[in-house]
């Protein structure tokens, strides 16, 4: 497997990225219940909501990460795949960034 710096990346670096994605959903599960609990104990405010958005594209991105990873452990992707689908995404926080800077003072009167 080739990474973009034209190094090979061995079977065991590959498998040790993908236990760390699959850790990192893990993590990423915890906080979204946390969050979740927080929002249904205590209600919704602009910035439970503005966490819970981001760790929700945060869960998006790093399964699509993993799956990525999975592909080029069984050579039917390279592993610059994984580089791109994290460029790709990259938008989509902005977006997402924008959407808290710019609306959530129009939805919450702040």
């Amino acid at each position: 497997m080739l990474s973009s710096s034209g190094t090979r990346k061995s079977k065991p670096e590959v498998l040790i990225l993908i236990l760390l994605s699959v850790v990192t959903i893990l993590v990423n599960g915890i906080a979204l219940s946390a969050i979740l609990f927080r929002i249904s104990e205590w209600g919704i405010t602009p910035n439970r909501i503005a966490v819970l958005g981001a760790n929700l594209l945060v869960l998006v991105n790093l399964m699509m990460v993993t799956a990525q990873l999975l592909k080029s452990t069984s050579k039917k992707a390279d592993l610059d795949s994984v580089g791109n689908v994290i460029a790709r995404y990259l938008p989509i926080y902005i977006i997402w960034a924008i959407v808290v800077t710019f609306t959530f003072p129009l939805i919450f009167g702040i």
